[in-house]
């Protein structure tokens, strides 16, 4: 007999719904007794795979237990390990990377389950800057280093004053004689204000770069007038030598010959860089023997220790130079008029630079940095 459903009331339905609810319910019993409930995954431990199996619902921790995977304190899991299994499709068991991570002046010694370098600089809540970089890259695995450093880069400026080194013109002068030389325009040195870039790596200067420069006053040359006129010898006269007349028969004197020296052509003098004015010698102090160069001159003061020579600094004496002038190097310096000695060392101190001791930082600043003609007599 067909029933038809559109006759059905409010309590037929709820009875149709109750019978359909049952016939569902016995069906999925009758399912589930059928498979136990049980998932297989894959487990990954260094490297090694295998395949472990267990209840849905139990946790991941409990099933590698179950199967003799125990994780020690070296090890990290991909997922939590109250994980239950039914969510899971692979477990990956892996050692903890270890190693040092440089920051900041500060190492940490770190034990931890990220996989990258960018991972780790994350979990230890390190931030780089604009122009920061870090060693190994940030895409690195862990695994393949055991030391991160952390480069700090910081961009400065330092505005300066350099000395402008005038240039030294020599005119032949045939009024003059030969080994003669005489100033008739005095050099100037000119000046000039600079702002140098700086780059710093971790705190250390790595690069230096001229930005800019106004030169404030302009450099005169100096002009010396050189000799050419050779030197005049005249020669020495020789008076004749004249017979005595006698009225005697005897057989005249034998004259004996005058001997006549050969008169010495003196050599052209060549005075050490002197100056010859109203014929008055200047001597400018330039040391016999020594190499002229242009110096980047720069000044520091009283550190409380000695130099790397041994002795304690002194003002108008003591100079820092790069390793290529020897300790005991004398240095003159005709713009300062001193003399100085090579007795310390610098880490800025690169070749072409002097650091010049002073006995304050107040003359350091006004001194600043300087390019200055320089006589240099090695020991």
């Amino acid at each position: 007999m067909k029933i038809s459903t559109k006759k059905i009331g409010d309590a037929g339905k709820m009875a149709l719904k109750a019978v359909t609810t049952g016939i569902l319910t016995s069906s999925l019993i009758g399912v589930t007794g059928s498979f136990v409930l049980a998932k297989e995954v894959t487990v990954s431990v260094d490297d090694q795979k295998t395949i472990v199996s267990g209840n849905l619902f139990e946790n991941v921790g409990s099933v590698l237990a179950s199967h003799g995977i125990e994780v020690g304190e070296d090890y990290t899991l991909n997922v939590d390990s109250d994980t239950f299994l039914v969510v899971v499709d692979e477990i990956e068991v892996a050692r903890k990377s270890t190693g040092k991570l440089m920051v900041d002046d500060e190492i940490i010694n770190y034990e931890t389950g990220a996989q990258t370098v960018s991972d780790l600089l994350e979990e230890e809540g390190i931030v780089l800057g604009e122009l920061d970089r870090v060693e190994p890259s940030k895409d690195e695995l862990l695994a393949d280093t055991s030391e991160v450093n952390v480069i700090r880069m910081t961009v400065g400026e330092l505005p300066g004053k350099v000395s402008i080194p005038y240039n030294t013109i020599e005119q032949e002068n045939p009024n003059l004689t030969v080994g003669t030389r005489q100033v008739t325009q005095a050099g100037v040195n000119g000046s000039k204000t600079i702002v140098e870039r700086v780059l710093f790596e971790n705190n250390e200067e790595v690069l230096r770069v001229t930005s800019s420069e106004i030169v404030s006053k302009e450099a005169v040359d100096e002009i010396v007038q050189v000799g050419t006129k050779a030197v005049e010898v005249k020669p020495v006269e020789t008076a004749p030598v004249v017979a005595a007349e006698t009225t005697q028969t005897t057989p005249a004197p034998v004259e004996t010959p005058v001997e006549t020296k050969p008169v010495e052509t003196p050599a052209p003098v060549t005075p050490t860089e002197s100056n010859v004015t109203n014929n008055n010698t200047q001597t400018t102090g330039i040391p016999e023997g020594a190499v002229k160069m242009t110096l980047n001159c720069t000044a520091y003061t009283a550190t409380g220790n000695a130099t790397a020579s041994g002795v304690m600094p002194q003002a108008n004496h003591t100079i820092a130079a790069w390793s290529g002038l020897p300790f005991g190097t004398k240095v003159y310096i005709p713009a300062l008029n001193t003399t100085f000695t090579v007795e310390d060392r610098g880490g800025a101190v690169t070749q072409g630079i002097i650091d010049i001791y002073m006995d304050s930082y107040e003359e350091c600043i006004q001194f600043g940095r300087q390019n200055l003609e320089a006589y240099v007599v090695y020991p």
